[in-house]
């Protein structure tokens, strides 16, 4: 190796490789016989320098602590006759720190290494900022997924990995979206992000008695500094753990803001609202005690959910009240999926051991495809329960105007 230091030929094409070339004695210095122009170029030093100030000892311009890459060359490298591969850290003539790349050979005729070494700082960089963007996404309340522009998941924190409705096995976003998601049609949604629109939607989550999930999702496209979309990040938060604790059901304010965005997307969009009240609840509250008069209200909701479709929303709209809207269904359909709800409340049920009927008053008011907004609709179905109140309770009326 020293001899060829002297031949021209090869002189040139070392010192034209872009990596450190060294030649260090098997010492406890790593002292250096032959380094390649690079070399210094990377540690800012000059060949001159670093005979004068280190005396050529490599290991004296590492920062790191060498004595555990010592223990491996005698154990891996002589031993074993294996190459080594190291990353540590040098200190420039600047001051500075640079991350090297270090893979060596071994040359027991003289009791020497080969030496390759690669400046791997930005790199480095790169992975430090990863794993501290990692620390900040993964312990976050939301749920943090990425995803490339094809769909394909490639990232989600500790939250989404331990989210009991989603379907681990999913690896597209498509197919994790589309079959819950609420008032929107996937396909436009992505049709939207490939445009480069931030999107908000919902997502439903339900079993048979229950929404066991309710997702406010946001869809942020990231793109590079040419503006290129590069990937995507959903940010999803449970709003059941912010509503009402009993039914767990979205608030009335995600009802009007539901209504009013499905009436944006469909002037003549077919919807009734429906007002539901506990007939005597406060009856009930009295004699039974308040326990069981919130036992009676989700026995309610799990009720009123056989009445919710795909897209139909609901929400408890007060103490003993519902909100529900039903979308894209003829009266008749309305009046039957409700009359089926209504023969439940004949049905006696036992709550802590006390058996008792729960009966229910609804008011009904429909758009008839036309662009009604929500709180005239609403007035219309408080007139409609009002009347079927004051007439008796225990039915329901759907209102026909003044």
């Amino acid at each position: 190796m020293l001899k060829l230091e002297n031949n021209e030929m090869f002189g040139n094409i070392l010192n034209h490789i872009c990596a450190g070339v060294l030649y260090c004695k098997n010492d406890n210095h790593s002292t250096i016989l032959y380094a390649n122009d690079y070399f210094y170029q990377m540690i800012g030093y000059t060949k001159e320098e670093v005979e004068e100030i280190y005396e050529n000892r490599f290991a004296d311009m590492v920062v790191d602590d060498v004595s555990e890459i010592l223990a491996k060359i005698v154990g891996v490298a002589i031993e074993n006759g294996e190459d080594l591969d190291f990353e540590y850290r040098m200190r420039k003539k600047d001051g500075s720190i640079i991350w090297m790349h270090d893979t060596a050979r071994y040359d027991k005729e003289n009791n020497c290494f080969y030496v390759t070494l690669m400046d791997i700082t930005a790199k480095k960089s790169m992975e430090r900022e990863k794993e501290r963007l990692h620390n900040y996404l993964y312990y976050l309340p939301n749920k943090i997924m990425v995803f490339e522009t094809d769909g394909t998941i490639i990232y989600k924190n500790k939250k989404a990995q331990d989210c009991e409705y989603f379907d681990s096995s999913i690896t597209n976003i498509a197919e994790l979206v589309e079959p819950y998601i609420l008032g929107n049609d996937f396909h436009e949604v992505e049709t939207k992000l490939k445009e480069g629109e931030n999107i908000t939607y919902e997502m439903r989550y339900r079993d048979d008695s229950s929404f066991i999930g309710h997702d406010s999702n946001c869809i942020i496209p990231i793109k590079d500094k040419h503006g290129k979309i590069v990937n995507y990040i959903q940010v999803s938060e449970n709003i059941l753990n912010n509503d009402d604790h009993l039914t767990k059901f979205p608030t009335r304010i995600m009802f009007e803001t539901y209504y009013e965005k499905m009436l944006a997307r469909k002037k003549d969009m077919q919807a009734f609202l429906c007002i539901i009240d506990i007939d005597n609840f406060k009856s009930i509250n009295d004699t039974y005690g308040h326990s069981i008069g919130d036992e009676a209200i989700k026995v309610s909701g799990e009720r009123l959910l056989q009445c919710v479709g795909k897209e139909d929303y609901i929400c408890r709209y007060g103490g003993d009240e519902f909100l529900l809207l039903l979308l894209d269904v003829e009266e008749r359909s309305v009046m039957e999926r409700l009359q089926t709800f209504m023969e439940l409340a004949k049905k006696p049920i036992t709550i802590h051991d006390n058996k008792l009927m729960i009966s229910y008053s609804i008011g009904i008011a429909g758009t008839n495809a036309q662009s009604v907004p929500y709180l005239e609709l609403f007035c219309q179905a408080d007139s409609a329960l009002y009347k079927v109140k004051t007439g008796g309770k225990g039915h329901m009326k759907l209102y026909k105007g003044k």
